[in-house]
């Protein structure tokens, strides 16, 4: 049984993406290393009014374990019906509470990170969960909804009983701009005892050493740096990390991250990577032409880095069915490495 307390440490996450990390792609990056793999978010009331469409969105396979199902909402009673709702329904390792989502229209709700504009009223809500959700429950969070005040919070997260934490090194209203900070992450990791993730920025395997933990990235020889400043890190090791964009195109990055080194290969065996993942989103969805309008966007990040790659997208951008995808492939193949 999946406990957040037992994992082996580091462990190497995939972030929850909407509309990018259901099975087809998630499965992927299973294949690749990835240690423990979350699903998009799903909405809390979706999840109790209506619960068979919605929980295709999480749907995962057993070999995919572990799971964690993410869940937003604005209530703690219906973020606790559906945590067991899924629960009972798809058995996953646990359940994610989304504090970190910045987009409009989930923070405009008072779903997201918008929960981080009041801190008391989340801490309410998580209580409320974890009083009738009994299983394994994390909360992903980012550094406060203006500026980082969220170290107390966790730290009475913490004694509520939340099992792990996962800290995005932005505020809400930074969004996806400027660079993330990993130093409040370090700063309230220093201060409990449960899991810490850290999340924000890792587009390479060395970024993802170099954030975990300076002394695992000794004799490495690289120093990463923010607006011309080395970047200060704390002196402990987080639990692990997790990677969202720096994914995308780039399911090797946990190979690579496992591997502690470049993955040379990659481009030679993406057009199996991708032409695997069509008919895994061909299966997923029952229809054709929507699994292929899923996959538009993944080959548009999946072509970067290939010769002629400008030219290629354009056409990826229009395929409609399975043959389109093929004829991309045979570019692709043909193409080769920029």
């Amino acid at each position: 049984m999946f406990r957040w307390e037992k994992i082996r440490k580091p462990v190497f996450c995939l972030a929850p993406m909407a509309e990018i990390t259901t099975l087809p792609f998630r499965s992927i990056c299973k294949s690749m290393g990835a240690d423990i793999v979350f699903t998009p978010m799903i909405s809390s009331d979706a999840v109790v009014f209506n619960p068979e469409k919605t929980l295709k969105i999480a749907e995962f396979l057993t070999k995919e374990q572990p799971v964690i199902v993410q869940i937003f909402g604005y209530d703690g009673e219906k973020i606790a019906q559906a945590a067991n709702i899924v629960d009972k329904k798809l058995k996953p390792a646990g359940i994610d509470i989304n504090m970190g989502c910045p987009a409009p229209n989930i923070t405009g709700n008072e779903c997201g990170s918008g929960l981080l504009r009041d801190l008391d009223k989340a801490l309410d809500l998580v209580k409320i969960v974890r009083k009738m959700y009994k299983g394994q429950l994390s909360v992903k969070l980012r550094l406060g909804w203006r500026e980082y005040n969220i170290k107390e919070f966790c730290q009475q997260l913490e004694k509520i009983g939340v099992d792990a934490l996962i800290i995005h090194g932005r505020t809400a209203k930074q969004k996806y701009t400027g660079h993330a900070n990993w130093q409040p992450i370090y700063d309230v990791a220093q201060s409990i005892q449960i899991p810490v993730i850290g999340n924000g920025d890792i587009m390479d395997w060395r970024m993802a050493y170099r954030l975990l933990a300076p002394s695992i990235f000794e004799g490495l020889h690289i120093v990463y740096r923010q607006n011309d400043k080395p970047l200060a890190i704390g002196d402990k090791q987080l639990a692990g990390v997790m990677i969202g964009r720096g994914a995308l195109g780039n399911p090797f990055i946990f190979k690579e991250i496992k591997g502690k080194r470049t993955y040379t290969n990659k481009f030679k065996e993406l057009p199996k990577i991708i032409h695997e993942q069509t008919l895994k989103y061909i299966e997923y969805t029952g229809n054709e032409k929507r699994a292929i309008l899923e996959m538009r966007k993944h080959l548009g990040w999946y072509i970067k880095g290939f010769a002629g790659a400008q030219e290629i997208r354009k056409k990826a951008m229009l395929v409609n069915n399975y043959q389109d995808v093929k004829m991309i492939l045979k570019e692709l193949e043909n193409n080769g490495k920029s």
